[in-house]
């Protein structure tokens, strides 16, 4: 579900700002992933990213996507900004893009599994992969950017820490919709959880940054990111002529109107049943 109004109108100029910024590179290479009642689009030649989540027909995303730094003192960019696209679709539900300037790149992976017609169910894999093609170690700073729209009136979402102080996962709700993000491996460094477009701005305002490590946010109109600045190699960047990376799973529960009635009509009847058996 997208916002209305005002909202809605403040929210497509800044996007559509932040596309223009980096207009020369752009393509409108779109990329749609279809498993039963799911589909997914991303924009693999613009930061409009994964702009689409559709599930039994309503899409739950606004935008998600990649943004990179080398090194500590430049700004923030867009993956799509690397290069041009390399893409792969093996199957309807599988998606490898690449990006590669001849000195590092980015490898994303995706894959969609649905599930069965009115489920509400959906579940995202990604993987993000980062080469270092010099023979000098790779300061690489990644940030993942996430807007959802589960539903009216506002979200919350509240980002987890593993055990070694790492961001490990997110989770968003909306009554009885959520979204939930587990960081398989490694950990982030830091995340953010802001309202829109708090985060947003700050990737694309030419400035470095370090997201601020807010843990929770809303209810509201919430977004968050996630950011890796620490690989496994010598002094926490990727060594020469090697490559490291990020997996991750997604899933949405969205139950449809129709599937959300019948629980509590359900959960009445056994009730009832219940009450009569006692009373037998």
């Amino acid at each position: 579900m997208k916002e209305c109004g005002k909202a809605k109108a403040i929210r497509n100029t800044i996007i559509l700002s932040s596309l223009l910024a980096f207009a020369p590179l752009a393509q409108a290479q779109i990329v749609s992933l279809t498993d039963q009642n799911s589909v997914v689009q991303i924009d693999t030649g613009s930061s409009a990213g994964m702009f689409n989540w559709i599930v039994g027909g309503q899409d739950f995303l606004a935008q998600q996507w990649f943004w990179f730094r080398v090194g500590n003192g430049g700004p923030e960019s867009p993956i799509n900004t690397i290069s041009a696209p390399t893409i792969t679709t093996p199957d309807a539900r599988t998606l490898y893009v690449s990006y590669f300037n001849g000195s590092f790149g980015v490898d994303v992976t995706y894959r969609l599994t649905g599930f069965s017609p009115g489920s509400g169910l959906s579940h995202l894999d990604e993987t993000v992969s980062i080469t270092n093609a010099t023979a000098t170690p790779l300061a690489f700073h990644l940030f993942q950017y996430s807007d959802f729209d589960l539903g009216p009136g506002g979200d919350s979402v509240t980002l987890n820490k593993n055990l070694f102080g790492q961001f490990k996962g997110a989770v968003q709700t909306n009554g009885n919709h959520s979204l939930a993000e587990s960081v398989v491996t490694p950990g982030a460094d830091h995340g953010e959880a802001a309202i829109f477009p708090f985060t947003l701005n700050r990737l694309n305002d030419g400035l470095p940054t370090t997201l601020n490590d807010t843990t929770s946010a809303g209810p509201g109109d919430v977004t968050w990111g996630f950011e890796w600045d620490s690989w496994s190699g010598t002094n926490g960047m990727i060594d020469p002529f090697s490559s490291d990376g990020i997996s991750k799973i997604k899933d949405l529960n969205v139950p449809e109107p129709a599937v959300a009635v019948l629980v509590p009509i359900g959960a009445a009847v056994l009730a009832w049943r219940r009450r009569n058996q006692t009373k037998q």
